[in-house]
């Protein structure tokens, strides 16, 4: 594996504040309004961070957010400002090799605390829900579905953001108490609009986008924003249309193929989690590849 390729962490950049360290992301402030975020080659699983890092995933998520992020910002509003620093700051040649293509300046929000999740097949937490009870959250489905099925309406079911342990799914009127109901109303429809844009064009690129998040938050004008990343593989799941079209729904092309590893290893979820194996590290960064470069139409 080529060492050059991977960044694990990056704690300074120029003269700019360190913020925080999020599982996959550094985050420095440049101004009062504005951050720079850094997107590292970690991943996470379980809400534990693997001591693997995967070649170019930061990246990856980096060029498919931005990708994104402009597409739709006629669909809803979002944090996204440059994805090139250097117009913005003095960096060295050694800081820019490593910054190049992995980070993202944006506006400051303030945070919406739920992971907004848009269901359009039926799989992962949202199959085992429908298995025991018949229904998604607080909508019941119909009889007979299978896994990878899709669902008529894409289904918003957000869940607690938790500073630490696991997220809990809520209803509706969670978020309603929390922003007030038309701001919660606000982040359904743009959540579920995102998603539907989002599947349009992967259907385009040859994917189906099954489910995905978004995260939300307010500028200082008062708008609700979208933010943090957007229909990656590590917040959405991908499956190849070819394979779909076959009844293969089960080779995921996101993070859920590391999930499946670890479940089928015998790790307990709890940290510290195990080293991947070279061939799951590569195979990993392989499929990351596919659909960065289906979506973006651009190579790394």
């Amino acid at each position: 594996m080529d060492a050059e390729r991977i960044l694990s962490s990056v704690q300074s950049v120029s003269e700019l504040q360190h913020v925080r360290s999020g599982k996959v992301r550094e985050l420095f402030r440049f101004t009062e309004n504005i951050l720079l975020i850094v997107a590292t080659d970690r991943i996470s699983a379980f809400d534990v961070v693997l001591p693997t890092d995967i070649p170019s995933k930061g990246k990856v998520l980096t060029n498919i957010s931005k990708f994104w992020f402009r597409e739709t910002k006629d669909v809803c509003p979002n944090h996204f400002v440059s994805t090139r620093p250097q117009d913005f700051i003095d960096l060295e040649d050694d800081a820019l090799e490593v910054l190049a293509g992995r980070t993202m300046m944006v506006e400051r929000m303030k945070p919406i605390p739920f992971e907004c999740i848009v269901r359009g097949h039926l799989c992962g937490s949202a199959f085992r829900e429908y298995e025991k009870s018949g229904s998604v959250g607080e909508v019941e489905l119909p009889q007979g579905l299978k896994f990878g099925d899709k669902i008529a309406k894409p289904l918003f079911t957000p869940t607690t953001k938790a500073e630490s342990g696991h997220d809990a799914p809520v209803g509706f009127e969670a978020l309603e108490a929390d922003i007030g109901k038309e701001d919660a109303e606000l982040v359904r429809k743009m959540s579920q609009e995102l998603y539907q844009f989002g599947q349009r064009a992967a259907r385009q690129a040859g994917l189906i986008l099954a489910d995905t998040k978004f995260e939300f938050g307010y500028n200082r004008r008062g708008e609700v924003c979208v933010m943090d990343e957007m229909l990656t593989p590590d917040s959405s799941r991908f499956w190849l249309k070819s394979d779909y079209s076959k009844g293969n729904r089960s080779d995921p092309y996101d993070k859920e193929f590391v999930r499946q590893y670890l479940i089928e290893s015998g790790w307990d979820r709890n940290p510290p989690a195990k080293e991947l194996p070279e061939e799951i590290v590569s195979e990993t960064a392989r499929r990351y590849n596919i659909v960065h470069d289906a979506i973006t139409r651009l190579k790394l």
